[in-house]
């Protein structure tokens, strides 16, 4: 059969569009477009109910895209449609401005559908009609009672679990670098070579975060080499961990070059390359490490054992066996080998074994593909007998996949394989891709499912998460290594996506581009950039280079027609892209991007973006948006930079009431605050700061039970603190994050705070009595940072039992504080402890009662105290004591 599945996942979003359309009341269809948009609908289940035939018939499913002449005639007829409605929405929207041409429109999209069922007929003519119940998923998750992460939260402290099966290979890699640590002078390189997805990345992640690992060196890095790798970005990522001072200064490859050994030769370092492959790396880069050092280890991770270092070890990682391969199936299973007996599915164990190989990656797929089945003999059998070695495991991975997962899924391919992707942004791209079923009922939003779609993906073990909050949310993720190496060629292949780098060729797939993410900055090949849906830059040019390529490029995307279909333009951490001063006619535009861009100011036309959803300015020097900016009816997420409102006239409930995200946003006007802000009833995120002389009164975010997080910063002009009268949350059960700076007016207790508190920050809030004992009894924080002058008494005490969730703890630059007494069996889950600037503090007899201390960060803190500790710790504790120097950082130019 010609049919490919990967025209599921168009057909999939075409259908939610249509589905959209024809549901949508302000759209306003009339009784003929409607009903040729309820033909084309059907004509679109009929395509899906043949492509999951041709694929039952067709099972010998391989990780090759068919790039057959039926499957491109078909996929260019799909992608036509998704043209032909974001076309109609436009030319909809702008007929307000051209009321004439509300009839041309319906007679163009009239046309664009029949079109579309002509050129596909022949592919279903025989089919009968069927009703979409038959054909759409079934199990897109509903309106429920959504506990943000829960299903993945228990993941967070569940690092240790990958060292299952891999056990005596972390033994051997720890021998070498222990080894290659003492033995000074020139620094030891340890290659480890590995097929694709034999561990060899999970084993030195696991040696690189040990405690006694850290504790052998002064300073650490882990970097990623692929084929299209720049010398001076890999400097420049390495200096980052190792100094993010130096490397924020724009510097040469040469001054890099120059500046990196100096900082390597300070003490012992561990530096890690993941995934080379590219020949000439280390000719490249062997001269930053310094000849003579206190001892310095380099670990190589490759495929390819032509790549590993000569002059080194080398470590031939090897498959597990089947004791191991079992122990780890069963762990990512999530199930007792007991519970297997009794459903009889033991018996599959051998053919698992042999499927699997030996490959870590490959087990952990096929446990994520099976924990989503029934524990049935005819579930298992169906998956089992259709694989073959890891190829098939991936390709059946995605197959399974309901169809409102793989889109989501496949966008990951937009993102370089090393980086790791902040959830935050990938969970607005998402939306604003369109990419999440909309519900018509209950209290989630697209972000809800979003993030269920993401918890999914991560169960299956699809998605990796790589660095999560100690309040068991994640923060970044990516895909392994080997799956985004699959899945981005497939996505590419089907015209889904498009990447641009040095090793860009022509657009190979005959179809037209939809999004496109760029790596470097060279010269733009021939795209079709009428079609283009997207548009993302990585090309950060690290250092301080402004990035003109994207500015090029974005001037020649404004230069053609069909602007309408353009929805996404992120630009996060490129550095000074300009911006076309046309950007208003970009009408479709859904996200925009540019925190961490530095830029100065947007086009004024930014205003009338009628359909923008999301804005991100965090980390610019943008300090105004136009009047007609907050009159856009569908925002949902603002993150700002400080920007100034004098009067709250511009803030209306009405028009922004999907708003979900305020973030940085300050108010330096009393006069209607509360009435204001209070009607904002579907905010999630709020982070205002107010510059008011006298207190602040904040009873009004009580209106807002929908909150997750609040942060309120009360300050005068001059940037001194300012009261805050502090409100009752008890009844705010959704606000997991809470951030106060400002001084409180009075002594607090535990039972003004939410009741699902998880991480409170206090700053500046100037409390003269000890707040452990109030705090103490908070039973789910797992985050407490008192910053400065957030109590200035002299002695602290936490309880037997207070705090019995708390992960994190920071003391920052709390001056008076001299004494602290932590009882037996108080903080009995804390796993980091940072103490800042706090130089009263001499001693640290509390160190003897936190058993579960895992790091010790101290910064500022006088070096006879950091003795102090160390001699202490040296009596067999296993906290690794960081020690650090902070200095505030410069304002961005």
């Amino acid at each position: 059969m010609f049919f490919s599945m990967d025209a599921e996942v168009v057909v999939s979003l075409l259908s939610q569009k249509l589905q959209n359309l024809l549901h949508d009341e302000a759209i306003a269809l009339t009784p003929k477009v409607k009903d040729q948009v309820q033909r084309t609908t059907h004509q679109l289940n009929l395509i899906r109910q043949l492509l999951k035939e041709a694929d039952q018939k067709n099972r010998a499913l391989t990780v090759e895209i068919n790039s057959g002449k039926c499957t491109t005639r078909l996929l260019r007829a799909l992608y036509s449609m998704d043209d032909a409605i974001d076309n109609f929405l436009v030319r909809k929207a702008l007929q307000s401005r051209k009321p004439f041409t509300s009839f041309c429109n319906r007679v163009v999209f009239n046309k664009e559908m029949k079109q579309f069922i002509s050129k596909t007929g022949d592919l279903i003519k025989d089919k009968q009609p069927l009703d979409i119940q038959d054909v759409t998923d079934n199990n897109i998750p509903g309106p429920s009672q959504h506990q943000r992460w829960a299903r993945i939260s228990d993941f967070c402290f569940d690092g240790e679990s990958h060292v299952v099966g891999l056990e005596e290979q972390v033994k051997n890699l720890v021998a070498l670098v222990v080894q290659g640590a003492e033995q000074g002078n020139q620094p030891a390189i340890v290659s480890m070579v590995g097929e694709g997805g034999s561990g060899k990345t999970a084993i030195a992640r696991i040696v690189y975060n040990r405690v006694d690992i850290k504790r052998h060196f002064t300073s650490r890095a882990w970097v990623h080499v692929t084929k299209e790798f720049k010398v001076r970005d890999l400097l420049v990522d390495m200096i980052t961990q190792l100094d993010e001072k130096i490397a924020k200064e724009p510097l040469l490859e040469d001054e890099l070059k120059w500046r990196l050994p100096k900082l390597l030769g300070q003490g012992r370092y561990l530096i890690v390359v993941d995934d080379v492959d590219a020949p000439e790396f280390w000719e490249a880069i062997k001269e930053v490490f310094p000849p003579f050092s206190h001892g310095g280890v380099v670990i190589v991770t490759t495929r390819k054992a032509g790549l590993a270092v000569p002059a080194g070890s080398t470590l031939q990682v090897r498959p597990l066996n089947d004791e191991e391969s079992w122990a780890l199936f069963l762990k990512k299973l999530d199930i007792t080998e007991d519970r297997l007996h009794n459903s009889q599915l033991m018996k599959f164990k051998g053919q698992i074994l042999k499927l699997c190989g030996g490959l870590p990656l490959a087990i952990v797929l096929m446990g994520g593909l099976l924990s989503a089945k029934e524990l049935t003999d005819s579930e298992w059998s169906r998956v089992i007998e259709h694989v073959n070695a890891i190829e098939g495991i991936l390709a059946l991975s995605y197959h399974e996949l309901p169809s409102y997962l793989k889109p989501c899924f496949l966008y990951m391919g937009l993102f370089p394989k090393a980086i790791e992707i902040p959830i935050r942004r990938l969970i607005h791209l998402w939306v604003a891709e369109g990419f999440v079923t909309s519900l018509s009922d209950g209290d989630m939003v697209e972000e809800d499912l979003a993030e269920m779609y993401f918890e999914e993906l991560v169960c299956r073990k699809m998605i990796e998460v790589v660095r999560w909050r100690l309040d068991g949310s994640p923060k970044t993720c990516r895909l392994p290594s080997l799956v985004h190496d699959v899945f981005s060629l497939k996505a590419r292949d089907i015209g889904f996506l498009q990447i641009h780098n040095t090793s860009f060729s022509a657009n190979t797939s005959q179809l037209p581009v939809r999004r496109l993410a760029t790596y470097s900055n060279i010269p733009f090949s021939k795209l079709h950039e009428s079609h283009l849906r997207s548009y993302v830059s990585f090309n950060t040019l690290k250092g301080g280079i402004p990035a003109g390529n994207s500015s090029m490029f974005l001037d020649k995307i404004m230069s053609k027609g069909n602007l309408g279909v353009f929805r996404v333009l992120d630009l996060e951490g490129v550095y000074k892209p300009e911006l076309p001063k046309a950007m208003g006619t970009l009408l479709n535009l859904r996200y925009l991007g540019l925190r961490s861009t530095v830029i100065n100011s947007l086009p004024v036309s930014i205003g009338v973006l009628q359909c923008l959803e999301t804005l991100d300015v965090k980390h610019t020097n943008i300090t105004t948006l136009p009047d007609s900016f907050w009159k856009i009816r569908g925002l949902r997420h603002l993150y700002l930079n400080g920007i100034c409102l004098d009067s709250l006239d511009v803030l209306s409930a009405e028009t922004l009431n999907k708003l979900q995200s305020l973030c940085g946003l300050s108010i330096s006007t009393e006069s209607l605050v509360a009435e204001t802000l209070s009607k904002f009833k579907c905010l999630r995120k709020l982070q205002l700061t107010f510059y008011i002389p006298r207190s602040i009164k904040i009873d009004w975010t009580s209106q807002l039970n929908k909150l997750h997080s609040l942060r309120i910063r009360s300050m005068r002009k001059s940037g001194e603190s300012a009261p805050i009268k502090l409100t009752s949350f008890k009844e705010q059960h959704n606000l997991v994050n809470l951030y106060l700076f400002g001084s409180l007016l009075r002594p607090f207790k535990s039972t003004i705070f939410p009741p699902n508190l998880k991480s409170l920050t206090l700053s500046k809030t100037v409390l003269g009595k000890d707040p452990m004992l109030e705090l103490g009894k908070l039973p789910q924080l797992n985050i407490l940072r008192l910053f400065s002058f957030s109590y200035i008494g002299e002695e602290m005490t936490c309880v037997s039992g207070a705090f019995p969730q708390l992960h994190v703890l920071k003391l920052w630059q709390l001056g008076n504080f001299s004494n602290w007494l932590v009882e037996e069996g108080a903080l009995p889950s804390l796993r980091e402890l940072e103490i800042r600037d706090c130089r009263s503090l001499k001693t640290l007899d509390a160190l003897y009662q936190l058993t579960s201390l895992r790091e010790l960060i101290l910064t500022n803190m006088p070096p006879d105290f950091a003795d102090y500790v160390r001699g202490i710790n040296s009596t067999g504790s296993a906290v690794f004591i960081k020690e650090n120097h902070w200095e505030p950082s410069p304002p961005m130019l």
